[in-house]
């Protein structure tokens, strides 16, 4: 039959090559997406067997189509490391270099001891790095790229990818049970976690793990450029056994790196792993103690990082937020872990054929919610949100923006501000009092003019330079509404119906101003994506004797931005594709 072959045809890309990105937070359970996915054989997944009579809700419907479409069409992920991306830098120094890099860490007797005793457990470590040593010097040279015209190259690059998480894991092992101290803030850490993070910032800032080299600025992606070297390689010696390729690169955790592929590969998702943070805290507690776990969160999920930090520091907090599919990793008590396991064959069952099912109620909501966040001109971030009512049906839809008829920040020009005092983009106070007046030809005179601009406008948030001249600080001198405060005002505002039991989506979890309107409101039920570090939730949401008054806050989980468009668009009416098939 050449019409079945046709329709095979036109997903045989996706048959072929397909690229899991995972972010999310330590104890979330991004090691455990990885192992699901490096699963050799589908029985081996142990899913929920599908029912075949008596449906209670579509989903389970569903289901039954992924379970069986997955069935014939499952292929484990080759699993790609980016902690093993940054070790391929460190064994490009020598064993001895290493040892001198590591002191200027954490102290010579620790870097030390960490050497002898890696000597004396692993007799065979020496040659071990020096063999590899030799292979990535060969192929990298003094250079992060891989020239990949010579296929020999890629032969050797597979080669080390294969060996080098066994020389990771040495290294792991014998550096936890050296302890180190954390000046900083007096906190024992992840002798381990610590330096690797330390050695990723240097080679984002300059390229390699030496210390005090300046910023280079072009060095943010050489983490990601590595790995796109081992994923050429591994494309090709599976293109020369004939197999598919399926990688899973575990854990990225700067956004820069998320985009480095998503601009690179039409087949790359980047999927957020996410769970209730006082079940990531339980995890974590298991093995750390409270100031570690603090500690921890502070490296990877920080408040805010200013100049060059901010190219080459871990940020998990911005990860989550340009992730293409959500996943929920609830506790079960059992290790079968059936929940995350039901959603990523799902996922991976569009990825390989879009448009088989339809998306969730919640996934058509937060999308729209999604959508109207790129209409904000605030110059922080841009927040989406959707009000529905019990039966996510679309009673209202808003942004965080300025109110209706004035200008939003990212129109308004600094350089217009002082040369002419454009009244329609500018507030009174703006324009008449001299201390903003006299502060903001301070700040941006000299700004307006640098090349360095490229003709982009200058515009500034009134918030930041009003609190610098006050020195206080407050949500309410921003000049914009909240995404909910703003779908909220819409339903007054036009004499809309009332939203008692009904939904928020938001993209950031609600503050603590629009989680008390919500809770006014009326509203039952409030999904978000990135959790919004205040206390609304634990201090607002929860609060009250009855508490099935309060609103229930739910992590989203599914697809989102353009993986809800590209694994829910069919590629050929599902009508048309049976016709085919059933023809002989």
């Amino acid at each position: 039959m050449k019409k079945d072959k046709a329709i095979d045809n036109i997903y045989e890309e996706r048959e072929k090559f397909i690229i899991v990105g995972l972010t999310g937070r330590t104890g979330s359970g991004c090691t455990t997406v990885s192992k699901i996915l490096s699963t050799e054989i589908f029985e081996e997944l142990n899913l929920h067997e599908p029912k075949t009579t008596d449906f209670d809700t579509n989903e389970q419907r569903k289901y039954q189509i992924v379970y069986s479409y997955i069935k014939q069409h499952w292929s484990p992920f080759f699993r790609i490391s980016m902690t093993d991306v940054i070790f391929s830098f460190i064994i490009q120094e020598s064993f001895d270099n290493l040892i001198v890099k590591l002191s200027g860490i954490i102290g010579k007797e620790l870097a030390n001891n960490i050497s002898n005793e890696l000597n004396a457990k692993f007799p065979n470590l020496s040659a071990e790095y020096f063999y590899l040593n030799k292979e990535i010097s060969k192929i990298f040279g003094t250079d992060i790229h891989l020239d990949r015209s010579n296929r020999n190259n890629l032969k050797i690059a597979y080669n080390i990818l294969i060996r080098l998480s066994s020389i990771q894991s040495k290294f792991r092992e014998v550096m936890n049970n050296n302890i180190y101290i954390d000046k900083s803030n007096n906190t024992t850490v992840s002798t381990f976690t610590y330096c690797l993070q330390e050695f990723g910032n240097r080679i984002r800032n300059h390229g390699d793990i030496n210390p005090d080299k300046e910023f280079s600025g072009i060095h943010m992606f050489a983490l990601a450029r590595r790995a796109n070297d081992f994923i050429k390689a591994v494309q090709a010696v599976n293109k020369a056994n004939n197999h598919p390729t399926f990688i899973c690169l575990d854990a990225i955790r700067s956004p820069y790196e998320a985009t480095y592929f998503q601009d690179r590969y039409s087949s790359f998702y980047l999927v957020a792993v996410s769970t209730d943070d006082n079940e990531r805290i339980r995890r974590l507690g298991e093995k750390l103690s409270h100031e570690q776990i603090k500690a921890l969160d502070s490296k990877e999920y920080p408040s805010k990082l200013k100049d060059e930090s901010r190219f080459t520091n871990q940020d998990i907090g911005a990860c989550l937020q340009l992730a293409d599919i959500y996943l929920y990793n609830p506790y079960e008590s059992t290790n079968e872990k059936y929940f995350i396991t039901e959603l990523i064959v799902k996922y991976i069952t569009l990825m390989k054929h879009p448009g088989l099912i339809t998306p969730t109620s919640v996934e058509r909501c937060m999308q729209i919610a999604y959508n109207a966040k790129l209409n904000s001109g605030c110059l922080s971030r841009q927040v989406g949100a959707v009000i529905t009512d019990s039966h996510y049906s679309v009673k209202a839809v808003g942004w965080n923006s300025v109110a209706e008829g004035q200008v939003p920040c990212n129109l308004r020009n600094a350089e217009n501000y002082l040369i002419n005092k454009d009244k329609s983009s500018f507030s009174t106070y703006e324009l008449e009092n001299q201390e903003f007046i006299d502060h903001m030809h301070k700040e941006y005179k000299r700004k307006i003019g640098l090349s360095s601009l490229k003709g982009r406008l200058c515009s500034y948030c009134f918030k930041d330079e009003y609190e610098q001249i006050t020195l206080q600080k407050n949500q309410v001198h921003t000049r914009s509404l909240h995404a909910e405060e703003n779908a909220f005002l819409q339903i007054v505002k036009y004499g809309g119906e009332g939203i008692q039991g009904g939904k928020l989506f938001t993209s950031a979890s609600s503050c603590v101003l629009c989680s008390k309107k919500a809770f006014q409101l009326g509203i039952k039920d409030i999904f978000y994506i990135d959790p919004y570090p205040d206390i609304a939730t634990s201090h607002i949401l929860s609060f009250g004797k009855d508490k099935t008054k309060c609103p229930q806050c739910h992590l989203f989980y599914g697809a989102i931005g353009r993986a809800y468009t590209c694994l829910y668009t069919q590629r050929i009416a599902i009508k048309d594709e049976l016709s085919c098939l059933y023809s002989d």
